[in-house]
């Protein structure tokens, strides 16, 4: 095709799902990429996966491993794979494989009319506190920084990286999603929603944890206040430059 692509996996301590999860990305991006590259973020696994990255990275020829050095979150993960990835569009693929991988060739001619695809979940079978969870934060989104897309945090997302120059991402948690979409929008991305079944995780322990909520909720808090400050600064009067 004539897009290049780079995969951004963030991974801590999934030994188990390493090679395989790797095998299933690279093949996936190889049916519908002449150009592509995977970009492992290992941030500071203590279970042996390090170890399995470089070996799956020795042997499939588009993984590249990237070591954190620690663990500083999710966010800091995908941020580092932004940084070192080269190649046109990016996408996020977490080793429990939470969606099918023939999405990413399945939503490339979209590009052709929009900057970016995200996803929705077309049906939650969710419990019913983490749906309601979900409702809260998506109404706060849209009420404190305007975010209009309708599920920031499903996981399938194709963007192409040129709409990412320039912006500075921070958050180091969970809240990147929303951050990285805000952006967007912010910017005018033109951006196409389309429903993407999840599949639940089947092996490996989940990172997320009931601490993980309010951990967003703080990020989303500390973002609004920052953004506040910002236009004030920028305010007409204002002898303040503002920084992004």
């Amino acid at each position: 095709m004539k897009h290049s692509i780079s995969a951004i996996v963030p991974v801590y301590n999934e030994a188990a799902l390493v090679e395989s999860s790797l095998s299933a990305i690279q093949s996936a991006l190889a049916r519908s990429f002449d150009d592509y590259e995977v970009v492992v973020v290992e941030s500071g696994s203590t279970d042996g996966t390090p170890e399995a990255c470089d070996a799956a990275s020795a042997r499939l020829p588009h993984v590249r491993v990237v070591h954190e050095g620690a663990r500083r979150g999710y966010g800091s993960a995908l941020r580092l794979g932004i940084a070192r990835s080269t190649k046109e569009l990016i996408t996020f693929v977490t080793l429990d494989l939470p969606f099918d991988l023939a999405t990413i060739g399945r939503a490339l001619p979209l590009l052709e009319r929009a900057d970016c695809v995200l996803s929705y979940r077309p049906t939650d079978p969710r419990g019913p506190v983490r749906r309601w969870q979900s409702i809260v934060y998506r109404g706060l989104l849209r009420l404190v920084l305007g975010i209009r897309a309708r599920n920031v945090n499903s996981s399938f997302k194709l963007i192409e990286r040129s709409t990412l120059d320039g912006i500075a991402l921070r958050s180091t948690g969970w809240f990147i999603d929303a951050e990285l979409v805000y952006w967007l929008e912010r910017r005018g991305a033109t951006c196409v929603e389309i429903p993407v079944p999840l599949f639940d995780r089947t092996a490996g322990r989940s990172t997320v944890r009931i601490g993980t909520w309010l951990e967003v909720l703080k990020e989303l808090v500390r973002f609004a206040l920052a953004r506040r400050r910002t236009r004030d600064a920028a305010a007409p009067g204002s002898s303040h430059l503002p920084i992004e």
